[in-house]
């Protein structure tokens, strides 16, 4: 696999992760840390999109090919993600 700006690096988890209300949903646990893996670490442009540190521009097909769930999983996953502030979305 070529490495590319949003492969590079890495992130940073801290244990208390085994406590967060989610960790015990295996399918939003895992949508979450891919998420924050293919988050932006600085400012970038897609199509004349100005694309924030911090966010990515994907959908739930992608998603689903990307992390091997179903577009159901990933739905249900972003709708608990969004409840509880974890992520947003536009």
């Amino acid at each position: 696999m070529k490495k590319t700006a949003s492969t590079c690096g890495w992130i940073k988890l801290h244990r208390s992760i085994l406590d967060w209300e989610w960790w015990d949903d295996p399918n939003t646990a895992h949508l979450f840390i891919h998420c924050l893996l293919k988050a932006n670490r600085e400012e970038s442009q897609w199509h004349g999109i100005t694309v924030s540190k911090g966010s990515f521009i994907t959908s739930r097909k992608q998603l689903a090919e990307e992390t091997g769930l179903t577009e159901r999983q990933i739905r249900t996953a972003i709708n608990r993600l969004k409840t509880t502030k974890e992520v947003t979305s536009k």
